[in-house]
């Protein structure tokens, strides 16, 4: 798994941002991003959680202890009016594994019809 200099690197970058650039927005010296790149040194929890917030991903994954860049905001994003991406986890963690197999199955059909439709819309034009 990546080395948190590495991860920041790579979010900075994929925004082109300088490390000046960054440094400004955690109120840091672009010798203090370098050095977080190079995992010369770590910042303090404040800085931690301001980089965090920065680039819109969780601690963890800023420190490499998952692989998935999602903001914990998405689990809190409505799907439906009573039913939250969290929430849709939640329920599905639950099914039994047949369950868990027919609901896989039924998303790859409708991602499945989606991209049909857009052929066809492609193809008519």
């Amino acid at each position: 798994m990546a080395t948190f200099g590495e991860l920041l690197a790579e979010l900075r970058q994929d925004r082109h941002l300088t490390q000046e650039q960054l440094g400004k927005e955690i109120y840091v010296t672009a010798g203090t991003i370098s050095n977080y790149e190079n995992n010369v040194h770590f910042p303090d929890v404040e800085k931690l959680i301001a980089l965090a917030d920065y680039f819109d991903v969780t601690i963890d994954y800023l420190l490499g202890r998952c692989s998935v860049n999602l903001s914990p905001d998405v689990f809190d994003k409505p799907i439906t009016a009573d039913m939250t991406a969290g929430k849709l986890i939640e329920t599905l963690a639950n099914l039994s594994p047949e369950r868990k197999q027919t609901f896989l199955q039924i998303v790859r059909d409708m991602q499945l019809s989606m991209m049909v439709s857009q052929y066809q819309k492609r193809d008519n034009k």
